[in-house]
């Protein structure tokens, strides 16, 4: 019974890997990384299934130079600018910078009426986000 609960426990590991795979893309350059959204809706409820996977990345890595690359986001809410924020932060102790790449001008608009660019580089091809955290 003990071996079934565990070989269940990595199943349902396996799912979640999977599951965040389908809807995250991580490339790792050593030095940097770069985290592709390939969900088109990134919000609260998106953000709580994936949270956690994409802090155990950054972490694992130290809070390395990183870009969110956000093309294939058209609707975004307050919390995912709540969570890049801390990531934000948290790179930063670590003297680190991270970058946002988004081209939809609605998104644009927005993260420009919260002053997200103020404080976190919004780009909008992921080559300027590339050369901005010397990423090669």
């Amino acid at each position: 019974m003990k071996d079934a609960g565990k070989v269940l426990e990595k199943i349902v590991i396996s799912c979640i890997l999977l599951s965040m795979e389908r809807h995250f893309a991580i490339h790792d350059y050593h030095t940097s990384l770069v985290v592709e959204v390939l969900v088109d809706k990134f919000d609260f409820l998106e953000l709580s299934e994936s949270s956690g996977y994409l802090r155990n990345i950054l972490e694992k890595r130290h809070y390395p130079p990183t870009i969110f690359d956000l093309r294939k986001v058209t609707f975004i809410d307050s919390s995912v600018f709540g969570f890049l924020l801390e990531i934000h932060n948290r790179a930063k102790k670590k003297g680190n910078k991270i970058a946002i790449v988004c081209a939809d001008k609605a998104l644009l608009r927005v993260m420009a009426m919260l002053t997200v660019p103020d404080i976190i580089k919004v780009f909008q091809t992921r080559e300027q986000g590339e050369e901005y955290l010397n990423i090669k």
